[in-house]
């Protein structure tokens, strides 16, 4: 797996995560090369934040469980970049592909807004 990185990371440290079907998930997550910088630290950040993510890991874990395409892990922006968020590790999260596409280019508060009052939105 170290070899088909564009990152330059060595093969010891990929080794102390054991379930190299949720790293290579996580790897393919940010595999646009155009969208996530290409810095090593970046990177290194990145895949232990998130391997280690409670809230990755519940979605993945239901998902790998029963697979549906809904129900996916899916890579947000808390702030979308089209509201000035960044690609920093803080500004991303899990969630699954269909509230992400639910959420769409709100922020975190809106999209909490729009969950708490969801009735008001349905006929």
């Amino acid at each position: 797996m170290a070899a088909r990185l564009r990152f330059d990371v060595t093969a010891e440290w990929l080794m102390q995560f054991k379930d190299i079907e949720r790293l290579r998930f996580l790897n393919r997550s940010i595999s646009c090369k155009r969208r996530f910088p290409e810095d090593v630290d970046w990177y290194v950040g990145f895949i232990t934040k998130f391997y280690h993510c409670d809230q990755f890991n519940g979605i993945y874990d239901k998902w790998i469980y029963k697979p549906a395409g809904y129900k996916r892990p899916s890579l947000d922006h808390m702030t979308p970049l089209c509201k000035g968020g960044e690609n920093k590790i803080s500004n991303l999260q899990f969630v699954t592909w269909f509230e992400n596409r639910c959420k769409n280019d709100m922020t975190m508060y809106q999209w909490n807004h729009v969950k708490a009052n969801v009735y008001k939105y349905l006929v």
